[in-house]
C-alpha cells in the first residue's frame, strides 16, 4: 500500500540507512548519494530509482554497496524481484561489504524470496542474518514475521521477544508480538485474550504517536465485535498518519460489519482510492462492495488493478480466486438469468476480511 510504503520508507531510513552508513551524513563525500538519502528522508520516492541507477552507472568507489542495497529495496517495492535479488546478491558476495550491511541484504533478500513464495530460501536468509549478527534486532523481527506467516506462533513470539530485548524502543516487534499473542488466543489459548488487551493498552501508552499500534488495537477490537471502540482506534490511527489510506479502509470494513452500511463504506473507500489510487487493500475492499451491489464489471476492474499492485504470490492467489469466482458468477447469472449468490457464498473463494496486521 502506498501509505504503508511511505511509512516503511521513513522507518527504513531512520533505522537502516543511517545504521548502514559508517559515516554521518555530514561527513559523506558522494553528493548524489547524499541527495538520494535526502529524497528518501523527505518521502520523495518517485525520483529515487532513477538516481540510484545513475549512481550505479558511475561505479562509485564510496557507498557502492549501500547504493546496491537501496536499489534492491526499491526494486522489491516495485515487485521487480530479479533486480532486487541481483543487487542483494552483489552486496552479500562483495568481501568489502561490512557486517551490518550484509545483514540488511540478507533480510531484504529474505523478504523478496518470501514474497515469491520460496519459503526455504527466505528462512535461510533470515537465519544467515541472525548468524552474522546475533545482536541485530531486525534479523529476529523479520524471521518472526516469516514464522507468523506460517502460523509458527511459538517460534515467532520467541524471536519477537529477542528483538524487543535488543531494541525495546522500536514499535514493530511490539505490534507483531501482540498480533502473535492474539492469534494464539484465538486458535489455541483463549485465556491469553486478557493479556493481549493489557499489552495493547501498554503499547498505546508506550507508543502514543505510532499509527500502526492503534490500527492493530482497532483490528483486534473489531474482530472481537467491539465496534465502537474499534472505530475510535482506527480514527486515532488516521489522525496520526493521515496519508495512510489503509486506516480509512479499515473504518469502511467496520461499517460493513457493524452496520451493514455498504453505502457509507463505499464513500470512505472511494475517498481513499481518490487519495491513493495504488492501494491494493482499498481496491480489494471496494471490489467487495461492488459485488454486494451486484456491480460486477466495477468489481472485476478493482480486482484487476489490485492484482497489478500486490507484492506477494499469496496476495496474488487470493485476489485471483476472488476475480475468477466473480467472473464465473457474473457469466452464469447473465447466461441463465438467475439470481447472484450471496456474499457469504463467496467465502469459498476467499475470505472477505483480512487478518489483523501489525
Amino acid at each position: 500500500h502506498q501509505g504503508s510504503e511511505q511509512e516503511y520508507g521513513k522507518q527504513w531510513y531512520q533505522r537502516r540507512v543511517r545504521a548502514a552508513s559508517p559515516d554521518s551524513l555530514e561527513m559523506m563525500g558522494d553528493k548524489l548519494y547524499v541527495q538520494i538519502l535526502s529524497d528518501i528522508e523527505q518521502g520523495d520516492y518517485n525520483v529515487v530509482p532513477d538516481k540510484l541507477d545513475k549512481a550505479l552507472e558511475e561505479n562509485p568507489k564510496k557507498f557502492l554497496n549501500q547504493i546496491r542495497c537501496l536499489r534492491g529495496i526499491f526494486a522489491w517495492v516495485m515487485t521487480d524481484y530479479v533486480t532486487a535479488i541481483s543487487n542483494f546478491d552483489a552486496v552479500i558476495g562483495d568481501p568489502k561489504s561490512y557486517m551490518r550491511l550484509k545483514v540488511q541484504a540478507h533480510i531484504h533478500r529474505g523478504e523478496v524470496y518470501q514474497a515469491k513464495g520460496d519459503k526455504n530460501r527466505a528462512l535461510a536468509d533470515y537465519n544467515h542474518a541472525v548468524q552474522i549478527d546475533e545482536d541485530h534486532p531486525d534479523a529476529y523481527l523479520h524471521r518472526a514475521q516469516f514464522y507468523l506467516s506460517l502460523e509458527g506462533l511459538d517460534q515467532a513470539i520467541k524471536d519477537l521477544n529477542k528483538s524487543i530485548e535488543l531494541d525495546g524502543e522500536f514499535p514493530a516487534p511490539w505490534t507483531q508480538l501482540v498480533y502473535g499473542q492474539y492469534q494464539m488466543a484465538r486458535t489455541m489459548t483463549p485465556s491469553l485474550l486478557n493479556e493481549v488487551f493489557r499489552n495493547l493498552g501498554k503499547m498505546a501508552e508506550k507508543f502514543p504517536n505510532v499509527a500502526d499500534v492503534f490500527a492493530l488495537y482497532g483490528q483486534v477490537l473489531q474482530d472481537q465485535r467491539q465496534f465502537s471502540a474499534a472505530e475510535e482506534k482506527f480514527e486515532e490511527a488516521q489522525r496520526l498518519a493521515p496519508d495512510n489510506v489503509t486506516y480509512k479502509a479499515h473504518v469502511a470494513t467496520l461499517k460493513m460489519m457493524a452496520e451493514n452500511n455498504f453505502d457509507s463504506a463505499m464513500v470512505l473507500l472511494r475517498e481513499a482510492h481518490e487519495k491513493d489510487p495504488k492501494c491494493d487493500f482499498v481496491l480489494e475492499n471496494l471490489g467487495m462492495i461492488y459485488i454486494q451491489k451486484q456491480m460486477y464489471a466495477e468489481a472485476l476492474e478493482c480486482f484487476k488493478k489490485a492484482l497489478e499492485l500486490v507484492k506477494t504470490e499469496a496476495e496474488a492467489a487470493h485476489l485471483s480466486a476472488l476475480r475468477i469466482g466473480i467472473q464465473c458468477q457474473w457469466e452464469v447469472c447473465e447466461e441463465y438469468n438467475v439470481k447472484p449468490v450471496s456474499m457469504a457464498d463467496l467465502q469459498d473463494f476467499s475470505q472477505m476480511m483480512p487478518s489483523p496486521q501489525g
